[in-house]
């Protein structure tokens, strides 16, 4: 762990990269089992965030975080589940509207549960995730929505020395580039690292440009689903 913001994980086994999560517990069980993922002989699964809201099982997702095979990274939904836990009835609301009405929905003591977890784990969920991998050679960051910085370690320096307001709304809520995209406008690769993968921006399937991959393929959503790729498929997508 470099910082509060950014954690550093290196890998020996296999790593697998899964899209938003949005409580679909299910679908990830099957895709680990198609995969035929294995944490007792190193697998690794990381996550771009955003465990919770929409899908059938927010809280089986949250549960997660407490096993040593998963990492994420902050999403914005997990974001706002702390900004409603400060006791701002307009971020409570705004939270619900956007998905939270799972909690609404919990036993007084199993909302209570949720809470002590939330309060426990989220504030150790980085915004930026540097995964190492030695055997292949490669280094794959991971940021929710967009990395705020052009170069990898400008955004590992700025991390360290705590990132503004602006920065983490970049890493949380930013579509620009996806945006920028759809004009035609294409961006230059992220400096110092071999792939950055990312979520946030739901698509009809996963997709790349540069050294950026987008994996959020809309689970949760009706008609959406999980996307799981391994470093190997990450790496051969930009290369």
């Amino acid at each position: 762990m470099d910082s509060g913001q950014m954690a550093t994980l290196c890998i020996e086994g296999r790593a697998f990269f899964i899209g938003d999560l949005h409580g679909e517990r299910r679908q990830l069980s099957q895709l680990l089992g198609n995969v035929g993922f294995s944490p007792e002989k190193g697998d690794r699964l990381i996550c771009v965030g955003d465990l919770i809201d929409r899908g059938p099982d927010s809280v089986a997702c949250l549960d997660l975080l407490e096993l040593p095979w998963f990492h994420s990274v902050l999403g914005n939904h997990e974001a706002m589940l702390m900004d409603a836990l400060s006791g701002d009835t307009d971020c409570l609301n705004s939270w619900l509207r956007c998905g939270g009405q799972w909690f609404e929905a919990l036993e007084d003591g199993e909302r209570d549960a949720v809470v002590a977890k939330a309060q426990r784990l989220l504030p150790e969920v980085p915004l930026g995730l540097e995964i190492q991998l030695p055997a292949l050679d490669a280094r794959i960051g991971v940021v929710h929505a967009e990395c705020p910085h052009d170069d990898w370690l400008s955004f590992r320096q700025a991390c360290q020395r705590g990132l503004d307001s602006r920065q983490e709304f970049h890493c949380l809520w930013a579509r620009d580039t996806l945006s920028r995209m759809g004009k035609g406008e294409y961006p230059t690769p992220v400096a110092n690292i071999d792939a950055l993968v990312l979520g946030h921006t739901p698509q009809q399937m996963f997709r790349s440009y540069g050294n950026r991959v987008w994996l959020d393929t809309g689970a949760g959503y009706p008609a959406g689903r999980l996307s799981l790729l391994s470093a190997e498929q990450i790496l051969e997508l930009v290369r």
